[in-house]
């Protein structure tokens, strides 16, 4: 894969588009197709946005990337410090400025610049302050569901999605720290600051509050909607819980994976039950 793609970590690119198309269709039902360029052009500048922060962070963690991540781009020498920082400021600021421009409602633009702001204080701070830095990390993650509503000009919808997505992002953050506990010597993360047995409590708690609110969500569905929705978001609460029990076994590669894949359960709860609504 070419270095520069490499980066932007484009898996994580793909899937943003798509949590914005599930965010838009989830806030505007059968009335999505009257959005199509709109959320074209949200796909887009959140792939850019998401792939420029991606190089930031790696431009940022190219350090403990020595011990953690050896074979990402700076560490392994395919892409130079310098020329990471120029690009990931290239995309962020492209990205912005299309939404500024193409987009007659300005809301998204404003969601996106306040996921900037956020997404730079995270690397100039926020990542080394323990928790904060997690729920940054969540803030961002949930941003892009309200972004998608705000798309489309109905962003109340995706506030479930937004409240659940920021806990479970937290919960898998935890892991993650956990997980690069050894590498991240420069960093006061969660786990070294209160240790792994803590933190693992504190992110069972966090995912415990989610499964609950999850269920609060059915009010909004009925008859067959419901039934996809309570199915599918059992599924996908069963998925995050069994990621902790791997945690909880100290396999935290799998604990993370299963809760990221959880979350991904849950965005297709939230899309069928709309489909069927």
């Amino acid at each position: 894969m070419n270095p520069y793609i490499a980066l932007t970590r484009p898996g994580n690119m793909v899937l943003t588009a798509i949590a914005v198309v599930a965010g838009a269709f989830i806030a505007a039902g059968t009335n999505v197709s009257d959005f199509q360029m709109e959320i074209l052009i949200c796909c887009f500048c959140s792939m850019m946005l998401v792939g420029g922060g991606n190089a930031l962070n790696d431009y940022n963690d190219r350090e403990t990337d020595k011990e953690n991540h050896p074979e990402r781009p700076i560490p392994s020498g395919k892409v130079s410090a310098d020329s990471a920082y120029t690009y990931a400021q290239s995309l962020l600021g492209l990205g912005l400025l299309i939404l500024l421009l193409a987009l007659e409602n300005k809301m998204p633009f404003v969601v996106a610049l306040i996921g900037v702001l956020l997404l730079i204080a995270y690397e100039n701070g926020l990542k080394a302050a323990g928790i904060a830095g997690n729920v940054a990390v969540g803030l961002m993650s949930g941003a892009v569901f309200l972004f998608a509503g705000m798309a489309v000009n109905d962003p109340g919808p995706t506030l479930w999605m937004f409240g659940l997505a920021v806990l479970a992002t937290i919960t898998r953050e935890i892991v993650k720290d956990i997980q690069d506990l050894e590498g991240d010597t420069d960093r006061r993360t969660l786990p070294s600051r209160i240790g792994i047995g803590y933190s693992l409590n504190l992110a069972i708690l966090i995912l415990l509050i989610a499964v609950g609110l999850s269920y609060t969500a059915m009010g909004q569905f009925e008859k067959m909607a419901w039934n996809a929705y309570v199915g599918g978001i059992t599924l996908a609460n069963a998925t995050m819980l069994f990621g902790i029990y791997n945690a909880k076994q100290e396999d935290y590669f799998m604990g993370q994976k299963n809760i990221k894949q959880g979350m991904g359960i849950a965005m297709l709860a939230f899309i069928a039950a709309a489909g069927l609504s």
